[in-house]
């Protein structure tokens, strides 16, 4: 009977034992990285040093949300992330594991920066060992950009998330897919936004939708710029993201002073502070432009201006989606105010600072290089959709001052509706 009990007491201790072993191995610790310096993304980017591999043996720490995954293939053993201060490239030595929207950690200790044809990127990133995921579904909003404004700043579209509207594939319609699947070979498709300025799409030929047929609508398109040399190349998250089915917008109103008129169309220019110098012209020694400055030849100086060039009327209140677009060049200086401007309560003959304006040079892409005599600069499609009324009126202003003089020209003037 003594044996008993103590054969059933040692069972149950065995038991006890193993369930309290059971218990330990199914709570693993939660992965930790060490933490280190904390940096941004525009800190790590600044780190690179031209021509140099910076390899970096400390523990430095930088958070971000993940932009684009692996999930459809068309990246491999890559990733893209972001913060309040830039984007980053990201590239492991295995599958990462991650997916957008993730909001992690990466210590970057042991991994190196590098430019790789003109791409930078944080490179040899292990999975496991580098990265901890904090969060997910912490998915980022595009930002809306222009063609025209990811060219004029390949430094700062590197890697950025972002939403093209208006634009279509110029192979679209013609029956190719975005890439070779079958040869499993990458290719280069390209977007063309209204004023036609291109841009190229590359996906890989092993991305799960290669094969598909490139749509061949209008409409908004969402990616992420890399840079490859001396381009720039957008990649495709999920082409569900694409909204290119629509029908192209219809041109309403076109101005390029080709007949070397101000005014023809129902265009009308005003001066309001400033000598005759400062009206708006036509300038057509190599391309027939509207073109202003505050350069004063009677006292060969710089003088104090304010000059108005103003479009006719536009009927906006049945168009769900106007816009319109131009190009632009300054020469000399930068210092005069140069704006564009609506309003929907001009009359269309007074003294324009009796009406209301709206400032949408924010919208714009207005030129900022004044080295380069008629380096023209496109503007990119500004929205119109906030103000679908029936008299719409746009206008280009330059407010001059003494300081400095300079020229501003207008051309190619496009409302879309």
């Amino acid at each position: 009977m003594k044996n008993t009990t103590i054969k059933i007491s040692t069972l149950i201790a065995l038991i006890l034992l193993l369930s309290s072993c059971a218990k330990e191995h199914n709570a693993p610790a939660i992965p930790e990285l060490a933490t280190g310096k904390i940096m941004t993304i525009a800190d790590v980017r600044a780190m690179y040093v031209p021509g140099q591999t910076v390899n970096i043996t400390e523990d430095i720490s930088v958070y971000g949300v993940v932009t684009m995954d692996e999930t459809t293939g068309n990246l491999y053993k890559e990733s893209y992330i972001t913060d309040e201060t830039g984007n980053l490239y990201l590239r492991f030595i295995s599958g990462s594991g991650l997916y957008t929207g993730d909001s992690i950690q990466v210590n970057l200790n042991g991994s190196k920066i590098i430019r790789y044809n003109q791409m930078l990127q944080v490179d040899s990133l292990h999975p496991d060992n580098n990265i901890v995921k904090i969060g997910t579904q912490q998915f980022k909003t595009p930002e809306i950009v222009s063609i025209n404004s990811l060219i004029n700043d390949f430094e700062a579209a590197q890697g950025q998330l972002i939403e093209l509207e208006n634009v279509r594939f110029v192979e679209g319609g013609l029956g190719l897919t975005y890439a070779d699947a079958a040869n499993q070979t990458s290719k280069s498709r390209y977007l063309q936004d209204l004023g036609g300025t291109q841009i190229e799409v590359r996906t890989s030929g092993y991305a799960n939708f290669a094969n598909d047929t490139l749509p061949s609508g209008v409409g908004s398109f969402y990616g992420i710029v890399a840079q490859y040399n001396s381009g720039l190349q957008l990649l495709i998250r999920d082409p569900n993201e694409l909204t290119l089915s629509g029908q192209p917008p219809v041109l309403i109103h076109e101005k390029n002073f080709n007949d070397q008129s101000l005014t023809s169309g129902g265009w009308s220019s005003q001066t309001i502070v400033g000598p005759a110098s400062a009206d708006w012209g036509i300038y057509a020694a190599t391309n027939s432009a509207a073109k202003v400055s505050n350069y004063d030849f009677g006292s060969s100086s710089a003088v104090n201006s304010e000059s108005w060039l103003i479009s006719p009327s536009f009927d906006l209140s049945t168009t769900p989606g106007p816009f319109f677009s131009f190009k632009n060049v300054v020469n000399y200086a930068l210092n005069p105010e140069i704006q564009v401007l609506l309003s929907t309560n001009y009359d269309g003959t007074s003294n324009p600072n009796t009406a209301t304006w709206v400032d949408l040079s924010s919208l714009a892409t207005l030129d900022n290089d004044d080295s380069t005599w008629s380096s023209w600069t496109n503007s990119g499609n500004i929205s119109l959709s906030s103000y679908t009324q029936s008299s719409v009126y746009v206008a280009f202003k330059l407010a001059g001052t003494t300081s400095s003089s300079s020229t501003w020209e207008i051309d190619d003037i496009k409302i879309y509706k």
